[in-house]
């Protein structure tokens, strides 16, 4: 069980650091894909305030990126702690 958090927590710390640092460009095209779902939405469903861009920016994607930073390297520790116990 230990390793399994572990592996978790390196995968959501790696996730994380990528959205909060916006490595590759990973915020960018986060908020570009998300307004074009939402215009792609918008034109099915014949709804005229889905075509507009997002309020929701590339802030939004940095604040869940560092979420999940945390988030992973506590679950990291957390599944070290548990292998390194056993």
């Amino acid at each position: 069980m230990g390793i399994l958090l572990l592996v978790f927590g390196v995968g959501a710390a790696g996730w994380g650091a990528m959205f909060l640092f916006d490595l590759r460009g990973a915020t960018g095209k986060a908020v570009a894909r998300r307004n074009a779902v939402r215009a792609v939405t918008g034109a099915r469903n014949l709804d005229l305030r889905l075509t507009e861009p997002s309020r929701l920016g590339a802030w939004f994607f940095r604040v869940v990126g560092g979420i999940g930073l945390l988030g992973g390297l506590f679950l990291g520790f957390i599944g070290l702690a548990l292998t390194l116990a056993e």
